[in-house]
């Protein structure tokens, strides 16, 4: 989380030294003012920068500790939802008469491949 705020404050950031360079072709200062000025903000936005670096570095361990976390209890609901659905399917009605017909025709294949073993032996 924190590197997106981080790639978030450089964004800004360069936006603004792109307002400021803007601003300096626009204005009719004398190049040596338009310098030192330019530096003052390069210098503030690269310290800003860096205190951003320092604080992010800091913070990714744990925040991908927390988010691993995170996630393996959302697997975790996961599993047991997908479970209780499961359990809960499989005590429908439907699903009990779908399953009877199934054995139903298993046996009616069994029969009728019994029968014809009987009359057409096969020959290996």
């Amino acid at each position: 989380m924190d590197v997106s705020n981080t790639l978030s404050d450089k964004g800004v950031l360069q936006e603004q030294v792109e307002r400021l360079q803007t601003k300096v072709n626009n204005n009719g200062d004398s190049p040596d003012i338009q310098v030192n000025n330019l530096s003052a903000e390069i210098d503030k936005l690269q310290s800003e920068l860096a205190n951003c670096r320092v604080s992010s570095n800091s913070d990714l361990p744990d925040d991908y500790t927390n988010t691993k976390h995170q996630l393996l209890a959302v697997q975790s609901q996961l599993e047991k939802t997908q479970e209780e659905l499961d359990k809960k399917f499989s005590e429908t009605t439907q699903y009990n008469n779908l399953k009877k017909m199934l054995a139903k025709k298993n046996d009616t294949l069994k029969d009728l491949r019994s029968r014809l073993r009987k009359y057409e032996p096969t020959e290996d």
